[in-house]
């Protein structure tokens, strides 16, 4: 969950282009809204050339994944000679049930009310971290904010790791508080659905504070 400004990410793409870098936006976890825009690349104008889509893309009700890429690339492999062949499958590929559930999900995703959902859930987490910041400022290290995201990096005398054992404190806690919720390390994290309705965000926010005073 680190997370850097776009114009940082506009730069780094920019320049790898300059160089004949090919460039892979991984937005399986970041599209379809996660991040306040469409895909988190929206944010910039210098566009990847390989785009990798998923969970979002069905709204979590089926397995589904897309990647699609420049037309430069896929002339590279387009020819009679099966040499040239970029070969690939999946068992479920083009599944249609699939591909019905990612169309009607989409469908949702790009009604007003629901782009609305999206700012207000983003406007709820910027509040939150504030609050965060104010009064636990001797428990809390930082606290990251983008679209619906929301981490929250726990201070910890072993600094931050992937493997503090504050993960499995967290999860265990939040699992009794019927939360389910995947710390890493010491640091936890909201991807909350869209449905969410404010009370149920609430007492997320709540349990938050109340495990940071108990930590």
């Amino acid at each position: 969950m680190v997370m850097y400004e776009p114009e940082v990410l506009e730069e780094l793409i920019a320049l790898a282009k300059d160089k004949g870098v090919i460039t892979i936006a991984d937005e399986i976890m970041t599209g379809f809204g996660r991040t306040g825009k469409m895909f988190a690349t929206d944010y910039i104008q210098t566009k990847p050339d390989i785009y990798c889509m998923s969970k979002g893309l069905t709204g979590g009700a089926m397995a589904l994944g897309v990647t699609t890429c420049t037309q430069e690339i896929f002339d590279a492999f387009l020819s009679e000679d099966r040499r040239k062949t970029l070969f690939h499958s999946h068992s479920f590929t083009a599944n249609p049930l699939a591909c019905t559930a990612a169309l009607a999900s989409l469908d949702l995703l790009l009604l007003p009310e629901t782009q609305a959902q999206i700012k207000a859930l983003h406007q709820s987490h910027v509040e939150f971290a504030q609050k965060l910041k104010a009064e636990k400022a001797s428990t809390v290290d930082s606290v990251r904010v983008r679209g619906t995201i929301l981490a929250i990096e726990i201070h910890t005398e072993e600094g931050t790791s992937y493997f503090s054992n504050i993960r499995d404190m967290a999860y265990n806690f939040f699992l009794e508080k019927g939360i389910l919720m995947r710390p890493l390390g010491n640091i936890i994290y909201l991807l909350t659905p869209y449905c969410i309705q404010q009370e149920d965000l609430d007492y997320v926010y709540a349990c938050i504070e109340e495990f940071l005073d108990f930590k």
